[in-house]
């Protein structure tokens, strides 16, 4: 079975609606295409900062494009959203907290595009279904090929 984070983003890219908005808030609409290129540049920056399959990542961002994207980057490496960890999202404008430092979010997604994450092949056991429970208007609106308004 294909990983949810593909079957979310990628497949729908690959199937045509890289185009189609994804996404659209007060800021306008944000594509299939640029949605994944920005949660895989989270994700790639995220994994260099040590952040990876099993890894907490707290995301204490309102509801919107941030928390959007936040989901969907840890969705690509299989970390899993907790309300306390020691790696965390939060703050306008967002900021991920590790255990050393805090690095602004535009630091993250310009030195994620260096190595952008790909979409893993399957999910670790039960990771699916727990990422269905906490943010399921997100992925069932995208695996729909909906837009999130």
């Amino acid at each position: 079975m294909t990983s949810l984070i593909y079957r979310t983003l990628d497949e729908h890219v690959i199937g045509g609606l890289a185009d189609h908005p994804a996404l659209d808030d007060e800021r306008g609409p944000m594509s299939y295409a640029q949605l994944l290129h920005e949660s895989a540049s989270l994700a790639g920056a995220l994994r260099d900062t040590g952040v990876h399959e099993g890894t907490s990542v707290a995301i204490d961002l309102r509801d919107g494009r941030e928390q959007v994207v936040a989901v969907l980057a840890c969705a690509r490496i299989g970390a899993v959203p907790q309300s306390t960890a020691d790696f965390g999202f939060g703050g306008t404008p967002p900021v991920l907290t590790t255990p050393d430092t805090e690095i602004p979010w535009a630091v993250l997604i310009r030195a994620g595009r260096l190595d952008p994450a790909p979409a893993p092949e399957s999910d670790p056991e039960g990771y699916e279904g727990l990422m269905l429970e906490l943010y399921a208007e997100v992925f069932e609106t995208l695996i729909a090929g909906e837009t999130i308004s």
